[in-house]
C-alpha cells in the first residue's frame, strides 16, 4: 500500500449511464521522467508539475524516459462501477497502475511484458487492470517505461463491454492471420509443385511477416513463449529485421535484378548488408532503445527502395513487375503509416496502427497474381527463345537440297493429315453418329473413371436411364426415318437440359443414360423430372406430320455396396422399367 497526499489538477473522465468506454489519453496529464528516478511519493505529493497532453498523438517514440500519467474518474452514481483500464500496446515493458483505496492509500498493480505472462490477472495480450470505481472522484496514476516505442493509447471500459469488444478484435486477428497462413500454405504447395524459388522466398517473406506481426500484437508472448519475457523483448525487433531481410531477398529474386537491373541489384545488396550489420551491431553493442528504433527506422528506407526497384524493372520491359509495384505501394503505405504511428509522428488510431496489416493483405493478393504473371511471362519468353533457336537451325539448313526440303514438307503435311484423321477417328469412335451424343463404348470408359473417382473422394454419383415410350409404334406408323428424328430430338433435349459436367450417352436403340457426378438421388430425380417435362412438351414435324412422344425415366445413386458402375446402371434400368410398368411418362427413383 502507498499513501497519497493531495494533487493539483488532473483531467477528469465523468462516467455516464449507458456509456461503456472512454479514451483516457484524451484527458491525462503527463510528467516525463528522463532518468526514470521519480517515485510515487514524488509524483503524488506534488513535487513535480504535470502537463496537459491533449495532442491526440499519444506516442513518445523511442525514449529512455519513463512517463507518469494522471487522470481523475468521476462516478456520479451511488454505486461502485466495475471498470477496466486497458493499455492497447502489447510491447510495453514496465507498467505500474496506482489505484486509490477507500482507506486513502493506493494499491499498485504491476504489468508489462518484462513479467512472465502467467502473472497477468487476465490472459490477454493487452494490459488490463481492474478498477472498482467508487462513488465520487478518484485520482489514478500510471507509470510506463519501455525500450520499444512508447506508444500507449489508454482506455477505460465497462468490464463486460470490454470482453464483448475484445471478442470482435480477436475475430479480426483470427481472420487476418487465417488469410496470411492460407496464402503461405497455398504458395508452399505451388513451390513444391514447381520448385520455382520465387515461391520459396515468398513463403519465407510471409512467414517472417507473420511472426513479426504475431509478436508485436502480443500473441507470440501469450502462446509461444509465455515464460520467457526476456526472449520476447529481445526478439521484437529481430522479427522486424528478419521481415525486411526476406522482403528484400524476395524482391531481388522475383524481379531478377541481378540480370535485369545490375546497378539496382548492387544497391539492394549493399542495403541488405548494411541492414544485417545494423541488426547485429545494435543487438550486440547498443542499448535496447537504439536497437529497437533502428529496426523501425529501416522500414522508412526499405519500403521505398523495393518499390523503386520494382518500378525500374517494370520500365525495363518485365511486365510481371507491374503487380509487384502495386503490391509494394500498398505494403509501403501501410508499413510507412504504422512506422510513423509507432515512432510518434502520426496520431494513434486503430487504422493507422494496423495499417501494415491492411497493406499486407493487399500485398498478399497482388503478389500472388504477380507470381502467376511472372511464370506466364517466363514461359512465353522461353517459347520465343525456343522458336528463335528452331528458326536459326532451319536457316542453317537452307543450303540442303531442294528435293530433301520438298520431301520433308510432304512428310510434314502427311503427318499433319494423319494426325488430323486420327483425331477425327478417335472423336467419331466416341460419338453416336445419329444423335451426336456419346456412344456406349465411351460411356463405359467415362463411367469406370467416375466410379474410381467417387470411391477415392467419397462424392455422390447418380445415373438417369430413360427410354422412349412406345417407340415401336412410331416406327410402325411413320417409318424408321421418323423414329430416327424422335431419337435425335430426345438426345438434343437431354444434352441441352443437363449440366456441363453431366455425361449424356445413347446406350441402345432408343435408350439413353446420363451420368451425374456429384449429384445425390434427390438432385438426380429432380433433373429427371425436369427432363421428362421437356420431352413431354417436345414436338417434331416429319413430312408435314406433328409427332409427340414421351419417355420413362429411372434414377439411381451409387451405393457403398456397389462393386462397379454396372451395378449403378442396372439399378437405374430397373427403376426405368418400374416407371414403364407404372404407366410410362414418369420418373421412378
Amino acid at each position: 500500500m502507498l499513501a497519497c497526499a493531495g494533487w493539483a489538477h488532473a483531467g477528469t473522465i465523468a462516467l455516464e449511464p449507458g456509456r461503456h468506454s472512454y479514451l483516457v489519453h484524451d484527458v491525462v496529464d503527463v510528467v516525463e521522467d528522463p532518468h526514470a528516478q521519480l517515485n510515487f511519493a514524488d509524483i503524488s505529493k506534488g513535487n513535480v508539475a504535470f502537463k496537459e497532453y491533449h495532442t491526440g498523438v499519444f506516442s513518445f517514440g523511442f525514449t529512455k524516459s519513463a512517463y507518469w500519467f494522471r487522470f481523475e474518474v468521476d462516478n456520479p452514481s451511488a454505486q461502485a462501477r466495475n471498470m477496466m483500464l486497458v493499455l492497447r500496446t502489447a510491447w510495453l515493458d514496465d507498467i505500474s497502475v496506482y489505484i486509490p483505496e477507500a482507506a486513502g492509500g493506493y494499491q499498485v498493480v504491476q504489468l508489462g511484458d518484462s513479467l512472465p505472462f502467467a502473472e497477468r490477472l487476465h490472459p490477454n495480450p493487452q494490459f488490463l487492470a481492474d478498477l472498482q470505481v467508487q462513488p465520487g472522484k478518484q485520482t489514478y496514476y500510471l507509470r510506463i517505461r519501455s525500450t520499444q516505442a512508447l506508444l500507449s493509447p489508454i482506455e477505460l471500459w465497462d468490464a463486460q463491454a470490454f470482453h464483448d469488444n475484445d471478442r470482435l478484435l480477436l475475430g479480426y486477428f483470427g481472420m487476418f492471420y487465417g488469410v496470411v497462413l492460407v496464402m503461405l500454405l497455398y504458395n508452399a504447395f505451388i513451390w513444391i509443385s514447381t520448385w520455382d524459388r520465387s515461391y520459396l522466398y515468398y513463403c519465407l517473406y510471409l512467414a517472417a511477416f507473420f511472426i513479426m506481426n504475431f509478436s508485436y500484437n502480443g500473441f507470440s508472448f501469450q502462446y509461444l513463449w509465455p515464460d520467457a519475457p526476456r526472449w520476447a523483448n529481445w526478439t521484437y525487433t529481430s522479427w522486424v529485421f528478419l521481415y525486411q531481410l526476406m522482403a528484400i531477398i524476395f524482391a531481388m529474386v522475383f524481379l531478377e535484378t541481378a540480370k535485369r537491373l545490375p546497378r539496382m541489384h548492387r544497391v539492394l545488396c549493399l542495403f541488405l548488408y548494411a541492414m544485417v550489420a545494423a541488426w547485429l551491431l545494435t543487438l550486440a553493442f547498443a542499448d535496447p532503445v537504439v536497437h529497437n528504433a533502428t529496426g523501425v527506422y529501416f522500414v522508412f528506407l526499405y519500403s521505398p527502395l523495393t518499390a523503386v526497384a520494382g518500378f525500374l524493372v517494370w520500365r525495363s520491359g518485365f511486365p510481371a513487375a507491374r503487380f509487384f509495384v502495386i503490391a509494394s505501394m500498398g505494403n509501403l503505405v501501410g508499413a510507412f503509416i504504422t512506422a510513423m504511428t509507432v515512432s510518434g509522428f502520426m496520431p494513434y488510431s486503430f487504422i493507422s496502427f494496423h495499417a501494415v496489416e491492411f497493406g499486407i493483405l493487399l500485398d498478399v493478393i497482388l503478389l500472388s497474381l504477380a507470381l502467376a504473371d511472372r511464370i506466364k511471362f517466363l514461359r512465353l519468353q522461353n517459347e520465343v527463345a525456343e522458336k528463335a533457336i528452331i528458326e536459326q537451325k532451319l536457316e542453317s539448313n537452307a543450303l540442303l537440297q531442294q528435293a530433301k526440303d520438298d520431301l520433308e514438307r510432304i512428310v510434314s503435311e502427311r503427318t499433319a493429315e494423319l494426325c488430323k484423321a486420327r483425331d477425327e477417328a478417335e472423336r467419331l469412335s466416341r460419338i453416336d453418329a445419329l444423335t451426336g451424343a456419346y456412344n456406349r463404348r465411351y460411356f463405359n470408359e467415362v463411367a469406370t473413371l467416375e466410379f474410381a473417382k467417387v470411391r477415392r473422394n467419397h462424392h455422390p454419383l447418380s445415373m438417369i436411364s430413360f427410354d422412349i415410350d412406345m417407340f415401336k409404334l412410331i416406327n410402325d406408323n411413320y417409318g424408321h426415318a421418323a423414329g430416327d428424328e424422335v431419337i435425335k430430338a430426345a438426345a438434343s433435349v437431354s444434352k441441352n437440359a443437363v449440366r456441363e459436367i453431366d455425361f449424356v450417352a445413347r446406350i441402345g436403340g432408343e435408350e439413353f443414360a446420363i451420368l451425374l457426378p456429384g449429384s445425390t438421388l434427390e438432385q438426380a430425380a429432380a433433373t429427371a423430372e425436369r427432363l421428362r417435362e421437356l420431352v413431354n412438351t417436345t414436338e417434331i414435324y416429319y413430312q408435314g406430320k406433328k409427332l409427340a412422344f414421351t419417355a420413362s425415366f429411372g434414377v439411381a445413386q451409387l451405393k457403398d455396396s456397389d462393386q462397379s458402375f454396372e451395378a449403378l446402371l442396372q439399378s437405374a434400368d430397373e427403376m426405368m422399367y418400374r416407371a414403364k410398368n407404372l404407366g410410362r411418362n414418369r420418373v421412378a427413383a
